[in-house]
């Protein structure tokens, strides 16, 4: 989807990518907990495998992102600190802004150390200059700020003393910590989404960073938050997820706030879609749906058309109605070149002996193909994050 965006077309963006967290999240939203969402943050490859997935869609995004225009990652204490180094050698050390640190209160404490209770989100611009609405996003002042001011107090840098301190009408500038809480569980914005991140917080982003009529980017958009906030306030708006179940519930989501034409794009309701698909669309379709990584060749590929998204595992990807075996016999080839004994094969349908001879190299030879089908990720039968 980012190869369809235009290069410097995007004046911000807002990213809030998997936290390396480690955990299994699953959350169930719709009419009578209809709809299920779950995803893994599980990386087995540990953390090289982790950045190496984030860099290469960081770098598309710098690609992307205007010559004045931001961008925000929203990560936690898992992996921030090693995103940092990664985010300096793309945008450069001297464009990081601010780390801005959001604070909430409440959840669990540790006995052994002290509680847990701030995000960490990285504010870098890609140019010289760039859009900052501070009046936008002033706060209140604290009352003893307000005292001081009253009283004509005298504040001290260095050798210097200044003595002519007045409020701004609009507030105070605002500082890199931002005291928010959460979505609580009864919230009228919570949709479900186990992730989920408050209105106010992009909001704050998207009214500090951009002026009507700007392009708003997120491309991890999940429930549709970022895109939401934006188009309160008079933003043009882009996301982008890999979830089929999250791209129907941040369409339903516009909707329901009255959002003017929604066009959606990589959205695969029905096996026929995928039949109309030219064999690229498709190939990038099926990798995608696994978030696997696509292979640098379209042509003379080898028989690899991408990689699965934790261990470099191949991917073949056939738009055929049933794969029979001299495919798994072809593919056992491509396994034995990449010195690999496990790897992926997407098709609609498998028959029979393709089935059987899979099942014999898993026996017999210890190699472990997964056959997936069309109908199971259209479904989300199988989460993609599994597919390791």
């Amino acid at each position: 989807m980012l190869d369809c965006i235009e290069d410097e077309s995007v004046d911000l963006i807002y990213i809030d990518p998997p936290f390396y967290s480690q955990r299994y999240y699953e959350t169930f939203w719709g009419e009578d907990d209809a709809e299920r969402y779950a995803f893994e943050d599980r990386w087995k490859g540990g953390i090289e495998t982790y950045l190496n997935y984030l860099v290469e869609r960081l770098r598309k995004l710098h690609q992307k992102l205007s010559q004045t225009g931001s961008i925000y990652v929203h990560l936690d204490w898992h992996i921030g600190h090693y995103v940092k180094v990664e985010l300096d050698k793309i945008f450069g050390y001297g464009n990081l802004q601010n780390e801005v640190i959001w604070y909430y209160r409440g959840g669990g404490v540790s006995k052994q150390r002290f509680g847990r209770r701030h995000d960490n989100i990285f504010f870098y611009t890609k140019g010289k200059t760039w859009t900052f609405n501070a009046d936008a996003v002033r706060t209140e002042y604290s009352k003893e700020s307000l005292e001081r001011l009253q009283y004509k107090a005298k504040a001290f840098r260095g050798d210097k003393v200044y003595d002519k301190y007045e409020a701004n009408p609009l507030g105070k500038h605002p500082d890199d910590v931002w005291v928010m809480q959460p979505i609580m569980p009864s919230a009228k914005e919570r949709i479900g989404y186990p992730t989920q991140k408050p209105l106010r917080l992009l909001e704050n982003i998207i009214k500090a960073s951009s002026n009507k009529g700007d392009v708003v980017l997120d491309a991890f958009c999940g429930c549709g938050t970022t895109l939401e906030a934006a188009m309160h306030l008079g933003r043009r708006c882009i996301g982008i997820d890999i979830s089929q179940q999250a791209l129907r519930v941040v369409q339903n989501r516009l909707r329901k706030i009255g959002a003017p034409t929604i066009e959606v794009h990589g959205m695969v309701e029905h096996e026929k879609h995928l039949h109309q698909l030219t064999w690229q669309e498709f190939q990038m379709w099926a990798v995608d749906a696994v978030q696997g990584r696509h292979s640098p060749r379209k042509v003379s590929d080898m028989g690899i058309d991408g990689f699965t998204f934790m261990e470099n595992h191949p991917i073949q990807v056939k738009q055929t109605e049933s794969v029979g075996r001299p495919v798994i016999d072809n593919f056992v080839g491509v396994l034995e070149r990449q010195k690999d004994k496990r790897g992926m094969i997407i098709a609609f349908d498998f028959t029979k002996g393709a089935e059987a001879e899979v099942a014999r190299l898993k026996r017999e030879q210890n190699m472990q193909i997964e056959l997936i089908t069309c109908k199971q990720l259209i479904r989300e039968e199988i989460p993609f994050r599994r597919l390791a």
